[in-house]
């Protein structure tokens, strides 16, 4: 990018002249990626806060710091998803400075915006590089929500009304459609108002049922499909069943009433990207992963179908409902974590087992939703297998698996819980080599099909299992994966009975 703008009344900066600028973004293209970004943190904060500057040079600046923590960004987002045994200490560190970045750029994007809206002079003599600066704010604000929902906390309401504030300015300047490459180098196009339909309908998508891989890859998904979104101001029956109101700060919300007309209204839907979602599950139910699909590396085809079957289901003009009724229960249990401490607990090794204490909001014949104080569980998060039982009950517990979570506060979670069966049994079982399982049962006689939860890695659809189970052997013939989460996998097994 040509820096302009750099006529009399500099300010003392070190960003302030062309010589200046280069030597200092070159230094930072040669960083190490967590430096690198603190340092384009430090020389937003700079920027923004050194008078001086005219308002189309600090746009300009912003665009080129953004550039250069592009490769960083991209090396830690990689780090911080690729590795599932980070300490927390490292989670939390990689987090926190992803997030603060994106959210840097997003203010001081925000707040040039801002500026912009009243400094007419000042958008006149910046027109060819609006669209481009509008689209990257909206990107920083989006990932911004993203980074929230990674920890399964709610996007904050000033995103987005920052969020609405873009849209609408860009829609007052009639540069909301204008496509234009978004980083050089990069050959991918989008627009300002592509970008507000990809936030749009990432958060339309329940993010709180997602691990934070299957997040990043649902996004890139959203991306690829943003295209094909419909928003309208005008509500249209049979073909919007989303709504968002610019000037509230709320999230978008699913149709369920028409709001009352208002000029900050936006009604949006998929659209024909149900069409092109119908057309990856049947490349990825091949076993092959679209070509033309960026997904930013390389990912097994059934991870990639779970995340696009999971966005076909709630961008559907009819949301998904629960299967079975929920009701209001209040019982304290005593919560155990992972498959290896369930093991210990029903095998009566206590101490290798501690538990956490949670509260049920409502129960189902399928699952339950409690409430968990976010301070002892920190470990928390979609796929995790836990081991639940009534607080003074009996000694046994059943299973579950985490299915969605969302951190309203710091303090606390909620949390839906998916249950397999209402009691589960350690059990051996028998075949090439033997292994410690859980066997998921509601009760000690086992009918047709059983579910077995295993390590990861240890269900083997080839090989039979043999059982003894209650004063009776088993063979265990194997028909399927149930379910998978993240250190254990849930075999179906057909049962026969042996003499």
């Amino acid at each position: 990018m040509v820096l302009k703008w750099l006529g009399g009344g500099k300010p003392d900066h070190p960003l302030a002249d062309e010589k200046g600028a280069r030597e200092l973004l070159a230094s930072l293209t040669d960083s190490d990626a967590p430096q690198a970004i603190e340092d384009v943190r430090h020389w937003v904060e700079s920027v923004m806060g050194t008078e001086g500057f005219k308002l189309e040079r600090r746009a300009e600046l912003l665009l080129l710091l953004d550039e250069a923590a592009q490769a960083h960004q991209r090396k830690l987002a990689r780090d911080y998803l690729s590795n599932p045994r980070l300490s927390k200490f490292q989670e939390a560190q990689l987090r926190r400075t992803l997030s603060g970045l994106w959210a840097d750029l997003a203010n001081a994007g925000t707040t040039c915006i801002d500026q912009l809206n009243t400094d007419s002079g000042a958008a006149g003599r910046m027109k060819a590089q609006l669209p481009l600066f509008c689209v990257r704010v909206v990107r920083a604000l989006a990932a911004q929500l993203k980074w929230h929902y990674m920890h399964y906390e709610p996007g904050q309401a000033a995103v987005w009304q920052a969020i609405g504030k873009i849209y609408r300015f860009a829609e007052t300047k009639k540069i909301l459609r204008e496509a234009v490459v978004v980083y050089p180098n990069v050959p991918l196009k989008s627009s300002t108002e592509r970008e507000f339909m990809s936030a749009l309908m990432l958060a339309a998508s329940a993010p709180t049922c997602l691990r934070p891989l299957d997040i990043e890859l649902a996004e890139r998904v959203v991306a690829h499909c943003n295209a094909s979104f419909l928003i309208s101001d005008a509500y249209q029956p049979k073909a919007t069943y989303n709504w968002i109101d610019l000037a509230s700060g709320l999230p978008p919300k699913r149709l369920m009433d028409v709001p009352t007309a208002a000029p900050s209204l936006r009604y949006f839907a998929a659209g024909p990207a149900n069409a092109q979602l119908d057309n990856m599950i049947r490349v990825l139910e091949g076993g092959a992963v679209p070509s033309d699909l960026n997904l930013g590396g390389t990912y097994e085809p059934a991870r990639v179908l779970g995340v696009v079957q999971h966005l076909r289901m709630y961008w559907a003009e009819t949301p998904p409902v629960r299967k079975h009724d929920r009701y209001e229960v209040k019982h304290q249990l005593n919560v155990v974590n992972g498959i290896e401490r369930i093991l210990a607990r029903l095998q009566g090794a206590t101490a290798d087992a501690p538990t956490e204490t949670w509260v049920t909001d409502n129960i189902s014949a399928g699952g339950m939703g409690v409430v968990v104080s976010s301070a002892q569980s920190d470990w928390l998060g979609i796929g995790k297998l836990i081991g639940l039982s009534v607080a003074g009950g009996s000694g046994g517990c059943s299973v579950g698996m985490v299915r969605r979570c969302y951190r309203p506060t710091q303090q606390q979670a909620s949390v839906g819980i998916r249950t397999f069966a209402k009691a589960a049994y350690a059990v051996t079982l028998q075949g090439r080599e033997d292994k410690e399982a859980l066997l998921l049962s509601d009760g000690t006689a086992l009918n047709e099909e059983v579910l077995i939860c295993m390590r990861e890695g240890e269900f083997d659809k080839r090989e039979s299992q043999s059982l003894a189970f209650d004063g009776h052997n088993y063979l265990l013939i194997p028909v399927d994966i149930n379910a998978t989460g993240d250190d254990f996998e849930i075999g179906r097994y057909r049962v026969m009975q042996q003499a």
